[in-house]
């Protein structure tokens, strides 16, 4: 190929991909068929004088979070990454990503069901702007004041405009009598009764195996968390628990005052949020339940997640 073809190919590359002129038009400033244009431009890739590179413009690994959504077989998959590994950094990093997805995807024919904890509660730092929809707690109070579920159901509640649906109440108690008559009482079943109409659940992944979880707290103040992790509980969402397989463990329904994992699973879109070095086999047993739809991570986890599902 010849100099002058070369300059010519390379003026056509810069008019298409450059400029946004159509192959018709450059076809007429160099007095040549539109179709010889579509073979120059194929040959200015071949010869690398046209390079494309998809870049990722926010903190979101784009090949990273197509590869995990492909593998795992989710709805959507977001790996953020982070400027290192640290709790805090990941939490405010999932927290604001997690809040920018909620602003995107949530409609006003929605309703919202939300859990707590500390990378939810900066979900609610982010969030600016919400349709007016209607926001249900899907389990307890746990945690800290600022990172339980009525703080957090009053803040997005707030932000959304529509009424909000708090539980008053812990997310796990002495016994099934005290669960039984708390689920009684009018102003709890009235959330109960508002699961069904669930539409996206936004929930946290927390972590027995190692602990990083409110509701492992609770449960070890309760004198029964050693017992769970014997029976292979290595994480949990809501108040359900799983083994490392996915397999739902079934010990603490009948004390725990939230949502079912048959109430969960018929809600459309489940959107998880968990990360961190701690919880990478609790992600992943989550993952396996088949409770999840969307995944919010770091890209570090995300990584892991694909390596061990290659084993």
């Amino acid at each position: 190929m010849g100099p002058d073809e070369l300059i010519r190919i390379s003026y056509a590359a810069q008019r298409y991909f450059r400029d946004g002129r159509s192959r018709i038009q450059i076809a007429e400033e160099l007095d040549v068929s539109r179709f010889k244009i579509a073979r120059m431009l194929e040959k200015a890739r071949e010869l690398g004088i046209v390079r494309i590179e998809i870049s990722s413009p926010g903190t979101v690994d784009l090949d990273l979070s197509i590869e995990l959504r492909s593998r795992f077989g989710l709805k959507r998959a977001l790996a953020v990454s982070t400027p290192n590994e640290t709790p805090e950094v990941i939490q405010d990093s999932l927290g604001r990503v997690a809040a920018e997805l909620l602003e995107e995807i949530v409609t006003e024919d929605d309703v919202l069901g939300f859990t707590a904890g500390r990378t939810l509660n900066l979900v609610t730092k982010y969030l600016t702007v919400l349709p007016h929809v209607d926001v249900v707690a899907l389990g307890g109070v746990a945690g800290a004041v600022k990172e339980h579920g009525v703080e957090i159901i009053r803040r997005v509640g707030r932000i959304a405009g529509g009424n909000a649906y708090p539980i008053f109440a812990p997310l796990l108690v002495s016994s099934a009598a005290t669960a039984k008559s708390l689920r009684s009482d009018p102003l709890i079943a009235e959330v109960y009764s508002k699961f069904d109409h669930v539409t996206k659940g936004i929930i946290a992944i927390g972590s027995w195996a190692p602990p990083d979880s409110q509701l492992f707290t609770a449960a070890d103040e309760a004198g029964i968390a050693s017992a769970l992790v014997a029976e292979g509980v290595v994480g949990e969402v809501c108040a359900i628990l799983f083994d490392a397989e996915g397999t739902i463990i079934d010990s603490i329904d009948d004390r725990s005052i939230a949502i079912t994992s048959e109430q969960l699973r018929a809600i459309p879109e489940i959107i998880a949020v968990g990360g961190g070095r701690r919880k990478t086999h609790a992600v992943l047993a989550a993952i396996r339940t088949g409770l999840i739809d969307t995944l919010v991570t770091d890209a570090a986890l995300a990584t892991r997640l694909l390596h061990l599902a290659e084993d």
